[in-house]
């Protein structure tokens, strides 16, 4: 009798001592195929303009499915960009830039993971057609936001806080402040593909200043 494929590698794994048990079950977990990547452009660089010189990099703005990032803590002008395709070139006016990485995460309901987010939300108008957004003003609002939309995000929350931040920067000779919040804690997914169109897409207003990507650490 023929020995099938998955055999074959069951016999191998037992041969070298791995658990074909464990290996098999990690190939079933649902996955966020993605890739990250860091550019640097000048200290001065302000988000409005890092998004102007990524979009002709992805062919959309950011949160339309293609690209999110978001500015780097600890370095002016560094911005870390997450996207479902690596880029054929980084911006031509970036100083530097690291070549796309490809990051695989596992995203089947139970799994358990800690994560930041910066993000705007609030209460929402309509003027003139175009949509305001009054940022709230008390963390607790945030993580009320957060616990009750949180069967659409397709997670559970575990813990969570909310700090309250804002963004000043100038771009063209107008100064421009956006206030939101930076949640962080740990939680749980529930539906794997409300939270991988998240994930994509991001969270709230304003992605297109670097805001709404929430990063994972298992």
């Amino acid at each position: 009798m023929k020995e099938t494929v998955q055999e074959r590698v069951r016999l191998a794994q037992i041969r070298s001592g791995v658990s074909s048990e464990v290996g098999f079950t990690k190939l079933d977990l649902p996955k966020l195929d993605t890739f990250e990547t860091a550019v640097t452009f000048d200290a001065q660089c302000d988000p409005l303009s890092a998004h102007e010189a990524l979009v002709p990099v992805f062919g959309q703005p950011a949160g339309s499915g293609r690209f999110l990032f978001c500015a780097d803590s600890t370095v002016a002008g560094r911005y870390w960009v997450r996207s479902v395709v690596p880029w054929k070139s980084p911006p031509p006016s970036a100083r530097s830039a690291l070549a796309p990485k490809r990051i695989v995460t596992q995203l089947a309901s139970g799994l358990m993971y800690h994560f930041s987010l910066a993000v705007c939300v609030g209460d929402t108008t309509i003027v003139d057609g175009r949509k305001h957004v009054k940022p709230y003003a008390e963390a607790a609002r945030w993580e009320a936001w957060f616990a009750e939309n949180s069967e659409e995000f397709g997670i559970r929350p575990v813990m969570v806080s909310a700090s309250l931040r804002s963004l000043r920067f100038v771009h063209d000779g107008a100064s421009f402040r956006v206030d939101h919040g930076v949640l962080e804690g740990a939680m749980e997914v529930c539906d794997t593909e409300r939270l991988m169109r998240r994930l994509l897409r991001g969270f709230g207003s304003h992605r297109r200043l670097g805001l709404g990507m929430m990063k994972l650490q298992a």
